[in-house]
């Protein structure tokens, strides 16, 4: 075995004389064996190490004999320096210390030493648990005694191993503990606070309706903010500092720099800390024994937590990563979010803006499939995070990221204030074996009552969730009369589905028939995301109004409902030059409407552009000004009479929605796209309940000729 001495400097403790820029460092000076085969502490056996002292320029040489793995060889003062208030130096002193020669011992250490010098310096946190579960944290223990080797454990002494660093460990609470080779049975442990990565991330848009019921959808016009709790490391504990009775905190990892021996955390840099009473930032009088920290508060009792320490870790920020599908592209993208703590270290990334771009206010839909899948206003995304600093490297530190084990989803609506779960959607979401009938799932529908009207194309957006699949959903459509009863006698038609979920047709593209009924059962395609419940059908005048519900069968055929129940009234107008117009609502779906009193039209010509001509002959000349250009529009008014509070409500966002369009042909079905014009719009008395309604909008420009 071939030994090694070095010089190792522990215990370090900083002082400041001055507000200058003056400093006193302290600290314990070994000499240590290490065993070059193996890189480890081992016993010098009495070995002989010659070192020197160099103290300014003033050397001296000096041996001492190491029965065990180290020893002491001075403790004192290593550095000094002092400044004028002008920053200009005054005096400094050091001294170093230098390995000259070993000179192997002549047998082991003595069989009774008087005392043990066993100690953990400190426990140094390598790698954080990187997920709840995920038991992948590594700790390195470091320990110094003059009888080795030393061995460690961290399952407080159950079982031993000579190697310092533990790895697999889980987040929270550790207790290391190491022995010596010492007669005398030295022992010796700490604690420390192992972080969980996945503890950075606090709060997220979810909302947890109980039961283990969580919707993660979402409106893409509210803020959709994700955050994050910085902790930079674990307090281990407080104590009080015997100079100024300042509290002294004991942190999980080394504050001094190998490097440069000097500490990472300098009198008067600022850091956060929660832990107890101890909440806030702090002033750091002095940092000392490499993992103390000294805040310039008064001690008011022990406590554990964490502490934030921009001087360790500057620039900190948290990288959001997000996967989505491309809608144009077809490709799984990813995009970076980066965001900055405030002051308590709390991050928040609003992802908002950019998850509006995933959706489009367009419809690919031809009416013929029973429940259509909308993945134009609604997508779904997965989030991962990571944390940033710069640690002096070209690209700084950037953490593993930790994905969210499940997708989060965004729909193009937009809540409004006092809407219960702010901008989440749980209200929308339908979730299997919800016990609280209060809790069932809304339809997306800004209607309390939506009016369909036979033959003309017509459905209602509901939430296919995550919780459903799997599930044999099933739409209930229940036929009722004018006093909302369940419809006796009446006739509803049902129709028989392709595989695909299509209609099956007859050869004359009718819808083939397979029962008349009054109540019918649709089974609707595994879709995750907005679906579109197609309704079609003729029904029986006796039919004024139907019930709609989603449900599902369990294993004993026994049904369960997970929407509320919608009524949908049917319009019995008759259809005289009727305008069926439909737009986005602010719940994120299709909203139909056809509006069947007398509408005006009117044509609207303006900026015209006109020259005058130069007149030079004028028997002859055809005039003096000439129209080069002008824009041309139709605009209609459509009107309806003594509609319901509800139906105006309902009505209502068709003048502020991003896209109002107006049907123009029923089979194919083709929309055209109009204008709303912006105005303010008297709605209705409160008091009378009921009221008319109008609406001014601009069809297409009409295309004329200009030059």
């Amino acid at each position: 075995m071939s030994l090694r001495a070095i010089i190792e400097e522990t215990n370090w403790v900083s002082t400041y004389p001055d507000q200058n820029g003056g400093e006193i460092d302290t600290a314990d000076v070994l000499v240590s064996i290490i065993d070059t085969d193996t890189g480890q502490y081992t016993n010098g056996n009495n070995c002989v190490v010659t070192y020197q002292v160099n103290t300014d320029g003033f050397s001296s040489t000096e041996t001492v004999t190491v029965p065990g793995q180290s020893v002491k060889i001075y403790s004192g003062v290593v550095r000094e320096s002092h400044y004028s208030p002008q920053g200009d130096p005054i005096s400094s002193t050091y001294t170093t210390f230098s390995i000259v020669s070993l000179q192997p011992g002549d047998g082991p250490p003595p069989t009774n030493p008087a005392v043990c010098d066993l100690k953990i310096n400190y426990v140094n946190v390598d790698k954080p648990e990187s997920a709840v579960g995920a038991a992948d944290a590594q700790i390195t223990i470091n320990a110094s005694s003059s009888y080795g080797p030393i061995q460690y454990s961290n399952n407080f002494g159950t079982s031993w191993q000579l190697s310092p660093t533990f790895t697999g460990l889980s987040g929270g609470l550790a207790q290391p503990s190491v022995k010596d080779s010492n007669p005398l049975g030295c022992t010796a442990q700490t604690a420390i606070t192992i972080p969980t990565t996945s503890g950075l991330l606090i709060d997220d848009p979810s909302v947890n309706l109980g039961g283990g019921h969580i919707s993660r959808w979402n409106a893409a016009f509210n803020p959709i903010v994700f955050t994050y709790q910085r902790k930079d490391f674990g307090i281990i504990s407080i104590t009080q500092d015997n100079e100024k009775g300042y509290a002294k905190i004991a942190v999980n990892t080394a504050l001094l720099d190998p490097q440069t021996a000097k500490y990472k955390v300098a009198a008067g840099n600022k850091v956060y800390v929660n832990a107890g009473a101890y909440q806030g930032v702090y002033v750091v009088d002095k940092a000392g024994n490499n993992n103390e920290i000294t805040i310039t508060t008064p001690f008011n009792g022990n406590a554990a937590g964490y502490i934030n320490i921009n001087s360790m870790r500057p620039y900190y920020n948290v990288i959001t990563r997000i996967t989505y599908q491309d809608k144009l592209t077809g490709r799984q993208n990813t995009i970076t979010a980066t965001n900055r703590p405030n002051n308590e270290g709390i991050i928040k990334a609003d992802l908002s803006n950019f998850l509006q771009s995933l959706l489009r206010p367009v419809d690919n839909s031809d009416f013929t499939l029973s429940n259509f899948r909308d993945d134009n206003l609604s997508a779904s995304y997965q989030i991962e995070y990571a944390e940033h600093y710069d640690d002096g490297t070209t690209d700084g530190f950037t953490s593993p990221f930790t994905a969210l084990p499940y997708p989060f989803y965004v729909m193009y609506a937009a809540k409004q204030l006092g809407e219960r779960y702010g901008g989440n959607l749980a209200a929308y979401v339908p979730f299997k074996a919800m016990s609280n009938p209060a809790l069932l799932a809304r339809w997306v529908t800004d209607f309390a009552e939506p009016a369909y009207s036979n033959g003309y194309p017509f459905d209602i957006g509901f939430i296919y969730s995550e919780d459903l699949l799997g599930l044999q959903l099933y739409a209930e459509l229940t036929l009722l009369d004018i006093n909302r009863n369940p419809l006796a006698g009446g006739k509803q038609t049902s129709y028989l589905l392709n595989e695909d979920g299509s209609w099956l047709l007859n050869e004359d593209g009718s819808s083939f028939i397979i029962a008349d009924q009054t109540q019918v059962n649709t089974p609707l395609a595994a879709q995750l995301g907005l679906n579109r419940l197609r309704i079609n059908g003729s029904f029986p005048r006796e039919a004024f109004y139907m019930n709609l519900a989603l449900k599902y069968n369990d294993e004993q055929n026994i049904p369960h409902t997970v929407t509320q129940t919608q009524t949908i009234r049917i319009d019995d107008a008759v259809d005289d030059n009727s305008v069926y117009l439909r737009w986005i609502g602010l719940s994120g779906s299709w909203e139909y409407y056809r509006f069947v009193f007398n509408q005006e039209l009117s044509l609207d010509v303006q900026n015209a552009v006109i020259i005058k001509n130069f007149v030079s002959d004028w028997e002859n000349q055809e005039g003096i000004e000439q129209v080069i250009s002008k824009t041309a529009g139709q605009k209609m008014k459509v009107m309806a009479a003594d509609l319901s509070v509800n139906d105006i409500k309902g009505l209502q966002s068709i003048k502020y929605s991003p896209k109002v369009q107006m049907l123009v042909n029923k089979n194919p079905v083709k929309w055209q796209t109009i204008v709303i014009n912006t105005a303010t719009y008297a709605e209705y008395e409160t008091r009378n309940g009921r009221a008319p309604f109008s609406v001014t909008f601009n069809m297409p420009s009409i295309n004329i000729q200009t030059q």
